[in-house]
């Protein structure tokens, strides 16, 4: 559990960075190496979902297993 934390942790912080990052990209003309950052950013996305996703079936088998 303590990785996946961590690995929440790195999601958070490489979102975050992204965003700004974009904002930053978009006022100063720089619109190729934006669409890589949305693209990017649309993979962190994707992988802090399937992390969601996998604590949450982990925390249901934990109270299957329980009961």
């Amino acid at each position: 559990m303590v990785k996946k934390i961590l690995l929440n942790i790195f999601l958070n912080i490489a979102i975050i960075t992204l965003v700004l990052s974009l904002f930053w990209l978009f006022n100063n003309g720089h619109y190729a190496v934006g669409a890589a950052a949305v693209a990017c950013l649309g993979m962190f996305i994707y992988f802090k979902l399937l992390l969601i996703r996998s604590v949450k079936k982990t925390i249901r088998d934990r109270k299957n297993s329980a009961a």
